[in-house]
């Protein structure tokens, strides 16, 4: 028995070739397909406000100088670290409510938010003061090269985003939960709130006050502190979806916990990696110049509005595969694996013939100069080549493959190809062929072909389908 999943979408008229056309390709025992379509369009928009925002703050703060841009995407990587820490929970919940979510157990789903929300955030806790401590030592030791005002500026940011991520990972815990369960509004809801917030403290700091990056900081803090306190009372009231209490939270259950970081903790090195290395690219991107730094920076904020409904099919992926394999059914999941990653490259073509054209008046916002505007168009053609054909099964099959266990695997494959081919292959482009920081875009673009080669095999060859994650 499943729990109340939102209320499907009805857009399509019934009977129609379109309807019979969707009921063919998504329908099965588990989901109709505008069960799944009303999943995914709250988080395609939950996905272009996030990345919307992001740009629109990331503007305000180029608008002030090129050295705050270059701050800020100096820290992203560092963030990043810590962000994956506790991120690591988040994955590994969804998947464990999810897989729960397709047994039908209300219980064990309360018992395993709890568990999501009390470790994610002491770990957190644990996390933050080490950078916090760390900080200035980080910044000089990392990018040593960069021009002093940047050092200064960033190891005040990289503060402000420490501190941020307690409040953070209070509200992705709750977003892990209501992803597993399918609550797709409800993580809408949520991203409105923090967003609009963080885009008018955004205003009032940097606009009005001229905080520059202590503004970006304080804009930062008190969106993830809202959202917090919102997201905890969305799990903890009387009539919520889930009815969870404080007992729950409190109570270890470590069954729950065990199957919570066999797949986080995978994922959670995956990504102190995977950020690791991104932080040695920046290291030598800072080489090329604060002009590369702040191109890639801005390209990096422009790129995510192309891509981000197609991280909302990822998102999708986990709750549609995690139920399926939950529920037992190896022929469903397996069937929809196959339809999400056809459902992400469609999408994700849409985003590009919509979003392209728009791309001169969207990078108006950064008020780039002439030369670093010349410089981000020459990356987003780079990327946008081989995105079409290869993006939706390098970025949406891991989602897939770990939502049925096979968490391991994905983890290795994505260090592995970061650290050879965007680590490694970058810099022998960039600096010893000296191609720029087109030649670590150029990488990027080689390791979404080779990853979509390896992630293609291990589909096919059914193994992840054998995969454990509950008792």
């Amino acid at each position: 028995m499943q729990m109340k999943k939102d209320r499907n979408i009805r857009i399509l008229r019934s009977g129609g070739k379109a309807d019979r056309f969707f009921e063919k390709q998504l329908d099965s025992p588990l989901f109709t397909y505008r069960q799944i379509f009303s999943m995914l369009f709250p988080l395609i928009l939950d996905q272009f406000f996030i990345n919307t925002i992001s740009l629109l703050t990331t503007a305000m703060i180029s608008s002030s100088s090129q050295e705050s841009v270059t701050a800020v995407s100096l820290v992203a990587p560092l963030s990043m670290l810590l962000y994956a820490v506790f991120g690591s929970i988040s994955v590994g919940g969804t998947v464990v409510v999810a897989q729960y979510m397709g047994r039908g157990d209300k219980e064990k789903i309360r018992s395993a938010s709890g568990q999501i929300l009390l470790s994610s955030f002491l770990l957190a806790v644990v996390s933050c003061f080490i950078l916090v401590a760390f900080s200035n030592p980080l910044i000089r030791l990392a990018f040593g090269s960069a021009d002093q005002i940047v050092i200064e500026k960033a190891s005040k940011y990289l503060i402000g985003v420490a501190i941020s991520q307690i409040f953070l990972s209070v509200y992705m815990g709750a977003f892990a939960v209501f992803r597993g369960m399918g609550a797709a509004k409800i993580c809408l809801r949520l991203t409105i709130i923090i967003n609009v917030i963080h885009l008018l403290a955004s205003m009032l700091f940097l606009n009005v006050l001229k905080l520059d990056i202590l503004g970006t900081a304080l804009s930062l803090n008190l969106a993830r502190l809202i959202g917090s306190i919102v997201a905890v009372y969305l799990l903890l009231k009387p009539n919520s979806v889930l009815q969870i209490h404080v007992r729950h939270i409190f109570r270890i259950d470590w069954n729950i916990l065990k199957a919570i970081f066999r797949l986080g903790i995978p994922f959670s090195l995956e990504q102190i990696f995977f950020n690791g290395g991104s932080m040695l690219v920046q290291t030598y991107i800072v080489q090329l110049g604060t002009i590369s730094t702040a191109a890639n920076a801005i390209t990096n904020s422009a790129f995510s509005v192309l891509y981000a409904a197609g991280l909302a099919v990822g998102t999708l992926a986990s709750t549609v595969v995690g139920q399926s394999a939950g529920a037992g059914d190896k022929a469903v999941t397996r069937r929809y694996g196959v339809k999400m990653i056809w459902l992400g490259t469609v999408i994700t073509i849409l985003s590009i013939l919509l979003f392209l054209p728009l791309m001169p008046l969207i990078l108006k916002l950064y008020h780039a100069p002439v030369e670093t505007l010349s410089l981000i168009y020459k990356l987003l053609f780079i990327a946008i080549i081989p995105m079409p054909f290869f993006w939706s099964m390098s970025n949406i099959m891991p989602n897939i493959l770990r939502s049925a266990g096979d968490s391991v695997f994905c983890s290795a494959v994505s260090l592995t190809t970061m650290w050879i081919v965007r680590v490694g292959l970058g810099y022998l482009l960039s600096i010893q062929l000296e191609l720029g920081v087109q030649g670590v875009w150029i990488s990027m673009g080689i390791e979404w072909t080779i990853r979509t080669t390896i992630f293609y095999l291990r589909y096919r060859s059914n193994v992840w389908l054998d995969k454990k994650v509950l008792g």
